[in-house]
């Protein structure tokens, strides 16, 4: 245990494919305990001197991003792949020799985090150290020349053991977490700030990660802390040994966001508080933004203090110039589209066609057949998901009863949402395992939800106002699709305030017979969350029943994996399995 209110300041080992001659200093210790009042050199450390930069002499900065890759570092299908993250290095390493010879110009390559899940190459992380193959984001990463990443939220969906195990074989470079708090097995691979020295110039990058959406928190040793007061702990004490100091985000871009949950702060709030021309800039990831298209927008600089973000699925590359005076400034912003950069081939062909090739049996994999029915193909889940009954969520929801059974959980019922599934199968088809990880390709756990008969009747009434509805446009409400077990009639009624379900039954008795009966439920874990903005708008015309305040419990089996296995047993998504409708809901 170190002394508190004093981070250690040790030597790193910078990714040896990155800036060249760089060297980088890492952060021990915690920051989220109290204010650090001191930072000490280990034995040994001493900074290199610092050089002085004027108006009229100025040094730069040269900072490219990415954020929220998941893992697509290629687009693949049986006739081949085409490249993403080879365009991204082709791009790196071009600007890199662009200023190799320059004494002024530091190229710092950075990720904001989210490198993993999302992408059938997160099988190659196997299931424990025994078939660990490889984290291809940081495998990657360092062949390509990355000199600094932040952990995201979908970083730790995998468990921490599986994070550690990606850190140690395959990242070379420091991944950093200022407001992470994790013992073994993370303990000593992470760090709360790190800084670079090249050309002279001091980089200091402060590492955060959202504290919304770890699905692996149920794992005790982790810990996600306030964002804002970790930075206002950290800050008077990194400023004096830095040129340049970047926040390096996965907080998302603000509270106001609705591409994902944002909780405590996100970037913009974080900004608000921070003390003027203590930050230079902010370069963020995990809502998806891709901000700044045109050059760098007013509505992007808060405090003073530039917000920048890259997308999602390597779309872009950003980049971002920081001339270095007295008074260090963002001069210049763009993001550059990915799919017109040119690629480099050699690490295409090194690097990513033979992981590619690893990949393919896996994608490639039978696991049986789709039944004919229009239900089941992505037209129907894109458009009608939500609009009264579905084969393919009736299918979903059947398996995930048997399978929460199966690992000893007594699920009486089960009900999966449109976020359950982001696109359909192949109809009347063989089925893959790639055409069912692209349904479900996050890292999704089973959740358990204990309610009353009471709490279950409130929960059909709450999701009748949730169905689309004729002459609206669709937008994501949460509209949940029960297991066989439930069923009941919605009447749409003459506005959506006005609907509201009858004849709710369960297992064939009147849901009014067992109000005091205790029920187990099973979902996903990422259940109604993309309903969330319109709960918001929707909470001033009606109640509805928040599931999140109910008991629950997230069990850590794998959705995905549980839906394969049943898919298996089944020999596919069939009418046989379950792939039917059977009038369980009926809307008028």
């Amino acid at each position: 245990m170190g002394e508190i209110g004093a981070l250690r300041l040790i030597e790193g080992t910078p990714n040896p494919r990155g800036e060249a001659e760089a060297r980088v200093f890492l952060l021990v210790g915690n920051p989220t305990i109290a204010p650090v009042r001191r930072i000490i050199l280990d034995n040994g450390v001493q900074l290199p001197e610092r050089r002085s930069f004027t108006w009229n002499e100025p040094g730069r900065v040269k900072v490219l991003h990415i954020n929220d890759l998941h893992g697509h570092i290629c687009r693949l299908s049986p006739g081949g792949e085409t490249p993403v993250f080879s365009k991204i290095v082709g791009h790196i390493r071009a600007t890199r020799r662009q200023y190799e010879q320059d004494p002024n110009v530091a190229v710092l390559a950075m990720s904001a985090g989210d490198d993993l899940v999302g992408f059938v190459f997160d099988e190659l992380l196997g299931d424990d150290e025994s078939d660990f193959q490889m984290h291809v984001g940081y495998h990657l990463y360092s062949a390509g020349g990355m000199d600094v990443a932040a952990l995201g939220n979908h970083d730790l969906d995998m468990g921490a053991a599986a994070l550690a195990r990606s850190i140690r074989h395959d990242a070379r470079f420091p991944l950093l977490s200022a407001n992470l708090v994790a013992n073994p097995p993370l303990d000593g691979l992470y760090f709360p700030a790190a800084l670079f020295v090249s050309k002279g110039i001091r980089v200091g990058v402060i590492g955060l990660t959202t504290p919304g959406q770890i699905r692996q928190l149920l794992d005790a040793n982790i810990h996600v802390a306030s964002p804002i007061q970790v930075v206002h702990n950290l800050l008077p004490a990194l400023q004096p040994l830095c040129d340049v100091i970047i926040i390096l985000s996965h907080l998302g871009y603000s509270l106001q966001s609705r591409t994902a949950s944002v909780r405590d702060a996100g970037d913009v709030e974080l900004a608000r508080t921070l003390p003027r021309g203590a930050v230079h800039l902010i370069v963020g990831g995990h809502t998806h933004h891709a901000l700044n298209e045109q050059g760098l927008s007013l509505d992007n600089i808060v405090n003073g203090i530039p917000i920048v973000q890259a997308g999602t699925l390597g779309q872009y590359v950003g980049e971002v110039d920081i001339t270095v005076t007295e008074q260090p400034a963002v001069t210049h912003v763009r993001l550059n589209r990915t799919p017109y950069l040119p690629t480099d081939e050699t690490f295409e062909r090194e690097y990513v066609r033979p992981i590619a090739e690893l990949a393919m049996p896996i994608l490639m994999r039978d696991l049986g057949r789709t039944a004919d029915h229009p239900d089941l193909s992505t037209d129907y889940v894109r458009n009608y998901f939500a609009r009264g009954e579905s084969a393919f969520a009736n299918f979903m929801a059947d398996a995930l009863v048997e399978r929460a059974r199966v690992h000893g959980y007594a699920a009486d019922l089960a009900f999966v949402d449109a976020s359950t599934a982001r696109i359909g199968v192949p109809v009347g088809e063989t089925l893959t395992f790639g055409d069912w990880f692209n349904v479900m390709p996050f890292a999704d756990t089973l959740r358990l939800y204990w309610l009353t008969g009471a709490q279950l009747k409130q929960l059909v009434e709450d999701n009748a106002r949730r169905v689309d509805r004729p002459g609206e446009p669709h937008t994501e409400r949460g509209f949940l699709h029960f297991s066989r077990q439930l069923r009941y009639t919605i009447i749409l009624g003459e506005t959506r305030s006005d609907a509201r379900a009858v004849d709710i039954r369960f297992q064939g008795r009147p849901i009014d017979e067992l109000l005091d009966r205790s029920f187990l439920a099973v979902c996903s874990s990422f259940i109604r969350e993309p309903a969330a903005a319109w709960e918001n708008r929707m909470a001033r015309r009606f109640p509805l029943m928040q599931l999140r305040d109910l008991t629950h419990l997230d069990t850590g089996l794998f959705l995905r994996d549980e839906m394969v296995f049943y898919i298996q047993e089944r020999g596919g998504v069939t009418e046989e399995a379950g792939a039917r409708r059977d009038g369980r809901v009926v809307c008028l």
